[in-house]
This record gives C-alpha cells, structure tokens and sequence, in this order.
C-alpha cells in the first residue's frame, strides 16, 4: 500500500503527513466523523482549487503565510490564523512565494456539523477567519485526530467524534472569549436575563414583566439571548416549563390539572400537546413511565 505521505511528497509542492477515512455506517449516521486530517509543509507555491465537496475544513497556520479565497473574497493568513470552511462554496488556498506556509487541517462532516457552521459564521461575522495562541494546545488536538486514523474500530470513531465536538467547542469559546459572540455588557445582560427566566417561568405574563425589568424590548432581548445561548427565549421558557411537569409528575402526587398550572403551562390541553410531542406519550404515561412513588 502506499503511504499518503510518500505520494503527496512526491509531487514536490508539498510535504505531507495526511490519512482519508471512509466512516462506518454508525459514524455516518450519528457522529461528527473525519474524512480527511493531516499536516503539510509547502515546498513550493501550490494553488488548490476545491467546491461543491459535503465537507467542512478546518484549517490552521502553523508556520509561514499565504492566501485564502472563500466564496469570492480573499484573506491573507499567517503563523496563528485559522479558518472553518463550508466546502460546498468555491475556495482556493496559496502558499506566500518567499515564506511557504505549514498546515494542519481535518475535513469533517456529520448530522450536526451544518447547525454549528452556522452558528459559527453567525458570532464570527460571516468571517470564515479568526486567530488563535495556543497554537500548539490546537496542533495537539490535529495530531491526535491523525494518530487516531491508524485504528480503524468503532472505539476510534468515537474518539474522533469527541475530538471533533472538543474542537467545535474551543472555536466557539475562542469567538467568546475575544468578543464576537457579544460585548461584555451584552454577555452580563443575557445572564441576567436567564437568572430572570429561571426564577419567573411560571409566572402569566412573563414577557411584559421581562420587558418592565430590562426596559428592554422582547425582540432585543430575543437577539441577544439567541446569539449567546442558541436558543430563543420563549423556546427556552417552554423547556423550563416542561422540565417542571416532569419533575411534578414524577416527585410528587399533584393531578396534572395542578401540575399545568404550577408549571406555568397553565393548560392541560395544551401540556398533553407539549409531553405528546417532546415525550411521544401522554403526562400521564409519562408519570406511569417515571415515577418513583408509583413503582415502590
């Protein structure tokens, strides 16, 4: 078998450790799963042309410069610079004549790679570029992605579909960090917002108390919430809602007339609706299915 390593160096543009995976069914289905991950070091100016691939490519600057087009629009990157690619865009990517560039990347893909691609274009400005310091922590975690290629068990996909989640939650906490994902004002606001809602979820007229509160409108606040916690308040306060129905039916005997109103779902039509589609059972059921009380 060749190695990937010895036919990329032998093209003399790049020398390259790289491996491709093929995922397993399980993988395909339910994890984040690598298709390809590596390391380069360009030997001369090499231009790689790529579009319409259902990939996504993280990509990072160990050493040297180059350029990058995205979708039309071209950034220059050096030693630190990062970039998330939806790869079903044209890009394009040049190492510098005189300080060629090294690279460490991971094509990867999986049922939630979109929702928090666009969760990342959202806080990052619809920049598909940012720079990090620790640059060798992150090398670290390509590195072990490589390593891991060399099992091809379904412990290794596990492994890498945790990796992959761990480098998903780092470029986020790294936009939160430098303050893409709002000002420091705007992150104390939300988390006041929140302690709010956790404390008041059962109450009637939630969002115009909401608003008297914050002297904020309902739609501001929304934005803000949305942006920092991924989800919308009034999605939100239905979960705080529904989390309570279920702690009351499963911790104490109220009847779920009583247990609508005390969770601030208030109607009983309208929480049968709710446990029929989160739970696909009735609240009933669901308290004949949980509770302790009805077991011993």
């Amino acid at each position: 078998m060749i190695k990937s390593k010895e036919l990329f160096a032998a093209e003399g543009m790049t020398s390259s450790d790289r491996s491709l995976h093929t995922p397993g069914d399980f993988a395909r289905r339910n994890l984040l799963y690598v298709q390809e991950v590596g390391r380069l070091k360009s030997l001369k100016p090499h231009r790689c042309v790529r579009e319409k691939l259902e990939s996504y490519l993280f990509v990072m600057v160990l050493g040297g410069r180059g350029s990058l087009t995205v979708d039309g629009r071209q950034y220059e990157l050096q030693t630190g610079d990062c970039a998330l690619i939806d790869c079903r865009v044209h890009y394009e990517h040049i190492s510098d004549v005189q300080d060629g560039w090294e690279l460490a990347w991971v094509h990867y893909y999986g049922n939630t790679a979109q929702n928090f691609y666009e969760l990342f274009q959202k806080g990052n400005g619809r920049n598909p570029v940012f720079h990090i310091e620790d640059l060798a922590q992150w090398n670290q975690l390509i590195g072990r992605l490589l390593e891991l290629q060399r099992d091809r068990s379904m412990l290794a996909e596990l492994q890498c579909g945790e990796l992959l989640l761990h480098l998903q939650y780092r470029i986020l906490q790294r936009l939160s960090d430098c303050g893409a994902l709002g000002d420091e004002q705007e992150r104390q606001l939300v988390s006041s917002v929140r302690e709010w809602l956790n404390e008041h979820y059962a109450e009637r007229d939630i969002y115009e108390a909401l608003e008297q509160v914050f002297s904020q409108s309902l739609d501001e606040m929304d934005r803000s919430f949305t942006q920092y916690y991924g989800i919308h308040i009034d999605e939100y306060v239905g979960n705080r809602r529904l989390n309570a129905a279920k702690e009351l039916l499963r911790f104490s005997i109220k009847p779920v007339t009583e247990v609508a109103d005390v969770s601030g779902i208030g109607d009983v039509t309208a929480m049968q609706r709710i446990f029929r589609e989160k739970e696909g059972m009735s609240a009933e059921d669901y308290r004949q299915k949980w509770a302790q009380w009805i077991r011993s």
